[in-house]
């Protein structure tokens, strides 16, 4: 065997122990609490003959049908799709805008949409909170002055995509050759560029999605009745409910993600952090 394929087999050995300790470092947590949350047997009793014993879903089925969880999950669901409207309203004309006619300005756009996370959360909120509840008290006492926090903070992700979405379709190139056959300004962005950007924006969506699912800060420095904060309530009086689902709504966010990479791949998509 020659020195270099003693390397290579050196380095694949490397790269799959890498692997399994990182797939360690998270499953080992996940598998821990999916057996508190689903097994009804003591770890003080837990022996390899109950490996199998004791597994339920009633923790789960409680937390599911609790009228606080359906409740905070109906608000999370407006709450979901006002972001995504808000944000693909603002960010889709900008996108295309700025890559049919000025490409120049992609990285400013890019380093705008950034803000968001340069700002902590709970500096954004306190501000924002402090100039609404004087100039407008009405918009904080809703549970939807959560959506432009949400469009905010969703709006890296959401404008990655886009601007993906529009060089894997070559929008520019498109949008000169409609526009040399005589098409209309709005003819082409309505009948060539927004039907070539479903995939990304229906990822974009999906990440928005899933933001909204997992995020906890703004609502609770805001007081309001979300999944994420119903969800710490409900744990704190059932446990084991509490971690079944927030289990299942991880596992489901996962899936959302999965999906959304998936359908990536299969449309040629890909982003870079810089947007370039």
């Amino acid at each position: 065997m020659t020195s270099q394929a003693a390397a290579q087999k050196r380095s694949h050995i490397f790269r799959a122990a890498f692997l399994i300790l990182i797939a360690g470092y998270f499953a080992l947590p996940l598998l821990a609490m999916a057996r508190f949350a689903f097994q009804n047997v003591p770890m003080a009793l837990l022996t390899p003959e109950k490996l199998l014993t004791g597994w339920s879903a009633a923790g789960l089925q409680t937390a599911l049908t609790d009228p606080q969880i359906i409740s905070a999950t109906w608000t999370s669901i407006q709450i979901v799709v006002l972001s995504i409207i808000l944000n693909l309203v603002i960010l889709v004309p900008l996108a295309i805008v700025t890559e049919v006619r000025n490409p120049a300005l992609r990285p400013i756009i890019t380093a705008l949409t950034l803000l968001p996370w340069v700002i902590p959360p709970i500096a954004l909120v306190v501000g924002v909170a402090a100039t609404f509840r004087i100039a407008a008290p009405w918009f904080l006492a809703s549970n939807l002055s959560l959506v432009p926090f949400y469009a905010l903070w969703a709006m890296p992700f959401t404008y990655r995509l886009l601007d993906a979405g529009l060089r894997a379709i070559n929008a520019r190139t498109l949008y000169e050759a409609a526009r040399g056959m005589g098409a209309s300004f709005p003819a082409v962005m309505l009948r060539v560029i927004l039907p070539n950007m479903r995939s990304s924006m229906i990822a974009s969506a999906a990440l928005t999605t899933a933001l909204v699912l997992g995020e906890f800060a703004f609502a609770s420095l805001l007081l309001k009745s979300t999944l994420p904060t119903e969800m710490v309530t409900f744990e704190r009086s059932d446990p084991r409910g509490g971690l079944a689902l927030a289990l299942f709504v991880m596992v489901f966010t996962a899936v959302i993600l999965g999906l959304v990479v998936r359908a990536m791949r299969r449309r040629g998509l890909t982003f870079h952090a810089s947007g370039v």
